[in-house]
């Protein structure tokens, strides 16, 4: 299997898992559900707050290797920036692995 079809499941298997967690949010509109999350995920206890901190500092650390191998490999700012917006507001389980892929994709015609 090539590394950029299991970046893609990863992405898909991110989307379901998460997206099956956040329904109890929906309700609250975006805005209102996004505050809602954050609260119960830095209030609830501290395996939460573990957990919250955790996804918080590795994202940062991804986004920072996202920018450095965009550059190395040709991935326009406009992307990396998609990738990481989306990553907030949607889940970056989802879309680290997409800008993999994509990452794949841009190495794979560099090569040729």
């Amino acid at each position: 299997m090539k590394l950029e079809y299991l970046y893609y499941l990863l992405a898909v298997i991110g989307f379901v898992l998460t997206g099956s967690q956040v329904l109890g949010y929906v309700d609250a509109g975006p805005v209102g559900g996004t505050i809602d999350f954050w609260e119960d995920a830095l209030t609830t206890n501290d395996a939460a707050r573990f957990l919250a901190f955790d996804v918080v500092v590795i994202c940062a650390a991804v986004f920072v290797l996202m920018w450095v191998e965009s550059r190395k490999v040709g991935i326009a700012a406009r992307w990396f920036w998609t990738y990481a917006v989306l990553a907030v507001l949607v889940g970056a389980s989802t879309f680290i692995p997409l800008f993999l892929a994509h990452r794949e994709r841009a190495m794979a015609a560099g090569s040729r």
